[in-house]
C-alpha cells in the first residue's frame, strides 16, 4: 500500500499565462482596434447577451471614452476613437 506522500502526482504542463486584464479592459482593447467590433463579436468574445454587450459599451462611455457607432454590412460597428 502506498501513502499519498510516496506517490507523486504528475500534472500536465500549464497553459500559457492568461492575460490578467479585466473584462472592461479586454473590451476596451477590442473596441480600440482600427476595425472596432460588432455586438456579435463582443458576444462571442465574452459569452454575453446583446443587452450586456451594449451595457458594457455604455459603461465605457460613462468612464469618459468616446465610442463611435457606425453601420456596416456586418451590423453596427462600435469603436473607441478617444480614450481618457
Amino acid at each position: 500500500m502506498t501513502t499519498s506522500s510516496d506517490t507523486e502526482i504528475k500534472t500536465p504542463p500549464g497553459k500559457p499565462a492568461r492575460n490578467n486584464l479585466t473584462r472592461q479592459q479586454q473590451l476596451q482593447k477590442l473596441l480600440s482596434r482600427k476595425t472596432g467590433a460588432t455586438i456579435a463579436q463582443i458576444q462571442k468574445a465574452f459569452g454575453w447577451q446583446p443587452h450586456s454587450a451594449r451595457a458594457a459599451i455604455s459603461m465605457l462611455r460613462k468612464a469618459g471614452h468616446t465610442v463611435e457607432r457606425s453601420g456596416s454590412g456586418k451590423g453596427t460597428l462600435y469603436r473607441i476613437v478617444k480614450s481618457v
